[in-house]
C-alpha cells in the first residue's frame, strides 16, 4: 500500500512539498532547474534609479540626474551646455536647465527594446 501523504522538504524553506512539485507553495521558489533557468532568462533588470531623485539632482546641478541614471557622457554634455547657456544669457540657460530636468526625470536607460 502506497502512502498518499509522502512529502519531501523544500530545499529553500524546508516546508513539506510534493516530490514532483515544480514550485514550492510555501516560499514561492522554483524547484525545477529547467524552469528556474528559463525564468531567470526572461527576468528584466530592475530599475536602478528613481525619477524624482534624478530630477532633483538635475535641478541642483544640471546633468547630475543623467549621471545618476548611468548616462555619464550625457550628463557632462548637459552640464556644459546649460552653464554655457547661463553664461551667454540667462534665458537660454534656464530653458536648457528645464529640459535637462525633464530629460533626467523621463526615459529609462535600462529599457530593452
Amino acid at each position: 500500500m502506497e502512502n498518499a501523504d509522502f512529502r519531501i522538504p523544500c530545499p529553500y524553506c524546508a516546508e513539506k512539498i510534493q516530490p514532483n512539485a515544480l514550485k514550492c507553495k510555501h516560499c514561492g521558489e522554483i524547484i525545477d532547474e529547467a524552469l528556474r533557468a528559463q525564468s531567470q532568462k526572461t527576468t528584466l533588470p530592475k530599475q536602478q534609479w528613481t525619477p524624482g531623485i534624478a530630477a532633483l539632482l538635475s535641478f541642483l546641478l544640471p546633468g547630475a540626474g543623467q549621471i545618476y541614471k548611468g548616462n555619464i557622457l550625457s550628463g557632462m554634455i548637459w552640464c556644459l551646455f546649460t552653464f554655457l547657456g547661463y553664461f551667454v544669457f540667462v534665458l537660454p540657460g534656464l530653458f536648457l536647465h528645464i529640459i535637462c530636468i525633464y530629460a533626467a526625470f523621463s526615459g529609462n536607460p535600462y529599457k530593452t527594446e
